[in-house]
C-alpha cells in the first residue's frame, strides 16, 4: 500500500466534492433560467406565437422536466456519499489512535526489555519463574502492537479507498459542469435550443453511470475490507499468549524468594 493519505488530502477531496454537490442542488434554478431565456429568444422571433410554437413550447416544457428529473436521480445516486462525507476523517483519525495505542504499547516492550532485565543480578528458582514471566509480557506485547498495527493499516486502507472515491467523482463532477454549462448556453440562444437539450440529457446521462460504476468499485473495496477487519475480529479472539483474552499475569505468587523448593534468592 502506498502512503496513507493525510487528513488534508481527504479534507481538500471532500470540500472539492461539497463544492460540485452544491452546483448540482443549484443547477435547476439554472436549468429554468436558461430555458427561460429560450422562450424570450422564440417570442421575439415570433416562433411561439402560432401552433406550430405552442407545440415547441409544450416540448422544451417536458424536456426541461426531464433535465430536472435527471439532476434529481443525480443527487439520489450522490446520497450515500453525502451521508459518508465524514466517513474518511472519522477512519483516519481511528487509524491514527491504533498508531498511538501500538507507540504505547512499544514503549511498555522495551521498558521490559531495557528495565525488567534481570539476568546476571538474580539466580534460583524464583528468577527462572520470573523470567519465563517476563518473556511472557514481552510476548504480549509484540502481539498486542501487531494487532494495533494491523487495525491501524486496513482503517488507513478503507480511507485511502474513501479519499479515492470522492476525488474521482469530484474530478468528474467539475467535467461534468464544463459540458453542462455548454449545453445551458445553447439552449438558452433558443436557435440551438434543441441540440442544448440533448447535450445536456447526454451529459446528465454519462455523469450519472460513472457514479453509480463509482460506487460499485467503492463498495467492492469496502466489501474486501470488511472481510479483512472480520479476519482481525478473528485475530483479536485469544491471540498468541493471551489465555482466555487476557493480559499475561505476573504470577507473583510464583515469584516468591522461597519458591519452589525453599531456596534463597540472591543478588549478586
Amino acid at each position: 500500500m502506498g502512503a496513507v493519505k493525510t487528513l488534508d488530502d481527504i479534507n481538500t477531496a471532500l470540500a472539492d466534492f461539497s463544492t460540485e454537490v452544491e452546483k448540482i442542488r443549484n443547477s435547476p434554478s439554472d436549468v429554468d433560467k436558461a430555458f427561460r431565456k429560450a422562450q424570450i429568444a422564440m417570442a421575439a422571433t415570433n416562433l411561439l406565437g402560432n401552433a406550430s410554437g405552442i407545440g415547441t413550447a409544450l416540448v422544451m416544457e417536458r424536456d426541461k422536466k426531464e433535465v430536472k428529473s435527471k439532476i434529481t436521480d443525480l443527487l439520489t445516486e450522490l446520497q450515500g456519499a453525502i451521508d459518508a462525507l465524514q466517513a474518511p476523517i472519522a477512519l483516519l483519525n481511528t487509524s491514527k489512535e491504533w498508531t498511538n495505542v501500538q507507540t504505547q504499547v512499544n514503549e511498555a516492550r522495551n521498558w521490559i526489555l531495557t528495565k525488567a532485565e534481570l539476568r546476571g543480578f538474580w539466580s534460583g528458582g524464583a528468577a527462572e519463574a520470573y523470567l519465563g514471566k517476563m518473556q511472557l509480557q514481552i510476548a504480549a506485547t509484540d502481539t498486542a502492537s501487531e494487532i494495533c498495527g494491523s487495525v491501524s493499516n486496513q482503517l488507513g486502507i478503507v480511507s485511502d479507498a474513501a479519499w479515492e472515491f470522492y476525488s474521482n467523482v469530484a474530478a468528474d463532477l467539475v467535467s461534468f459542469f464544463v459540458d453542462f454549462t455548454a449545453a445551458l448556453t445553447k439552449i438558452a440562444t433558443g436557435v440551438a435550443a434543441p441540440i442544448g437539450i440533448s447535450d445536456v440529457i447526454d451529459a446528465l446521462a454519462a455523469i450519472i453511470k460513472k457514479v453509480m460504476d463509482y460506487g460499485v468499485k467503492l463498495g467492492a473495496v469496502l466489501m474486501v475490507q470488511a472481510l479483512a477487519i472480520k479476519n482481525m475480529s478473528s485475530d483479536i479472539d485469544n491471540p498468541r499468549t493471551f489465555h482466555k483474552d487476557k493480559w499475561p499475569e505476573i504470577g507473583a505468587d510464583e515469584l516468591n524468594i522461597d519458591k519452589p523448593n525453599d531456596e534463597k534468592w540472591s543478588a549478586r
